[in-house]
């Protein structure tokens, strides 16, 4: 039986007469009504396999994960994005990260402006923001010596 050739009154009845739960009156669509016909099958010949009241062992395969992985794309650990950081981080320029990115991602569709989109994030980033408290209460003690001057300056010079 072709499931494909099959309309949606079709698909229901095969349905209803196949399961031992709630009977339907109608499906989102077509897909839908095949899709859950289909469910019942595979639920009907596991049971003829493993025998009435036995609960089948479903172990997802690498194929069935296969449309959601992007490894072989990418590597296993490092994506575009944080290989370029790397090089960025390292002092390397935009054409010789862009360069470095192409021969690791020959794919990839990174351009001049992916680099800079990078390079700025690295910037603004919470890299830069996840300095230790000892060099922020430094920068806070500078900047307070420096408010302190210019206050004094303000203060001395004649108005």
């Amino acid at each position: 039986m072709d499931l494909k050739k099959m309309s949606m009154s079709e698909l229901i009845a095969m349905y209803n007469e196949r399961t031992t739960g709630d009977k339907v009156t109608e499906f989102k669509n077509l897909a839908a009504a095949r899709a859950a016909v289909q469910s019942l099958e595979n639920q009907m010949s596991a049971t003829e396999i493993l025998g009435e009241g036995a609960t089948p062992i479903v172990e997802k395969t690498a194929a069935d994960k296969a449309k959601y992985s992007s490894t072989g794309k990418r590597g296993p650990n490092q994506g575009v994005g944080a290989y370029a950081k790397e090089l960025i981080a390292s002092g390397s320029g935009n054409a010789d990260v862009l360069a470095a990115v192409k021969a690791r991602f020959p794919d990839a569709k990174t351009t001049t402006g992916c680099i800079a989109f990078y390079r700025t994030a690295l910037n603004k980033g919470p890299a830069k923001a996840s300095a230790s408290p000892e060099a922020l209460r430094a920068k806070a003690a500078e900047l307070m010596a420096a408010a302190e001057a210019a206050e004094a300056a303000a203060a001395a010079a004649p108005v």
